[in-house]
């Protein structure tokens, strides 16, 4: 006769849907989240974790790369990775590569790298048509380059020493991302090999941004910006002469290729940089504070929040249903039916434990934010 099932603190972490909770309110544990441990969903799964055990390889894989690490805040491919963890459990079997948090296809790196030509063209005292000229034969994007560039140089004014050093950090900055974050073709290969912009760390070191989280079988290189003298020298400066400094630094090295909004991000630091003073940020939030203009022709690159929006309560509706074989009809549906495939009882209770994940509204949202 087995044994009666007890909700405890014991029960609930030797648990696998103890780790699936990576930067949600549930990420606190048993003794940091009393709603953790009042919640009746959670503690359904995890007794029909019991029931099911032992579970397969295959599903635990699925749990710690593709449910337990979906994207933070967001990631401009959504919903990417959402499709890959329902395909995951479909298939039985995790991807090597999760395109989640800290990773960036080739072209959107080209298109970071034409503006970051824009910022070092303006640091080397050249003209805005001198550079447009350059990025209307040459950019990855069509747009009107010459626009842009008179709109840089015009944002940036005249290159004081504080705005200087910041532009050169912040393209600092954004070389090293287009550089170190990894896709399927780039194992940080592929981009800025003629560049030094930190300490180079090897895979097996595991010390690279996000690898734990993005891409756990699938190992690349990092590079140590901190350990860079020109990096050091140039913040020790601007502690020195910038009052902000510590916003301006701060903002420049989190300012993730990855994220849904990464040009309208650059957009608006370049303007500060410009202003001289920071600007309203999600982590720094203002009171006031200007009301930053569009002036890198950065929409094409936006998310879609209205379409996103639709997918995501199309998407869930289908996971809920799936598991009683009730889905909704529509696209969306009928994606999620082929990609799970014949029902099985692990595939439900890892589709009814995705579900749970993804209806957890506070904390770290699953979804992208301005998409919810």
């Amino acid at each position: 006769m087995s044994e009666a099932f007890v909700w405890s603190k014991e029960t609930y972490e030797a648990s696998l849907v103890a780790r699936c909770w990576w930067c949600t309110i549930y990420d606190d544990g048993w003794d940091g989240c009393e709603r953790l441990r009042d919640d009746g969903e959670l503690r359904a799964i995890v007794q029909a974790e019991g029931a099911l055990a032992p579970l397969p390889q295959w599903a635990e894989e699925v749990i710690e790369r593709n449910i337990r690490f979906l994207p933070l805040c967001g990631h401009y491919r959504f919903p990417l990775a959402y499709r890959e963890a329902v395909a995951a459990i479909g298939a039985e079997e995790a991807p090597n590569f999760v395109h989640g948090c800290f990773t960036v296809e080739g072209e959107r790196k080209r298109q970071m790298a034409d503006y970051v030509f824009c910022l070092d063209a303006w640091l080397a005292g050249a003209t805005p048509a001198a550079a447009a000229a350059e990025l209307n034969a040459l950019a990855c994007r069509i747009i009107d380059w010459d626009a842009v560039c008179a709109d840089l140089w015009g944002v940036l004014g005249e290159p004081t020493e504080p705005k200087r050093l910041l532009v050169e950090r912040l393209i600092h900055s954004q070389r090293l991302k287009i550089k170190q974050l990894p896709w399927d073709d780039d194992r940080a290969d592929r981009f800025g090999r003629d560049a030094y912009l930190g300490d180079f760390i090897p895979p097996e070191a595991g010390r690279n941004p996000g690898n734990e989280c993005a891409y756990s079988s699938w190992p690349a290189p990092a590079f140590d910006e901190a350990a860079s003298p020109r990096v050091r020298q140039i913040e020790r400066r601007l502690k020195e002469i910038c009052p902000d400094a510590e916003w301006f630094l701060y903002t420049i090295r989190y300012g993730w290729l990855c994220a849904p909004k990464a040009f309208r991000f650059l957009e608006r630091l370049i303007w500060a940089i410009g202003k001289g003073r920071p600007v309203h940020t999600h982590d720094h939030p203002l009171a006031g504070g200007d009301d930053v203009p569009g002036f890198l022709r950065i929409e094409d690159t936006l998310p879609d929040a209205v379409a996103n929006r639709r997918w995501w309560d199309a998407f869930l509706a289908s996971l809920k249903a799936w598991p009683e074989g009730d889905s909704p009809a529509g696209r969306v549906a009928d994606e999620v039916r082929r990609l799970l495939g014949e029902p099985t009882a692990v595939k439900r209770w890892l589709v009814r434990l995705l579900v749970r994940k993804l209806e957890l509204p506070e904390g770290r949202a699953v979804v992208p934010r301005g998409q919810r």
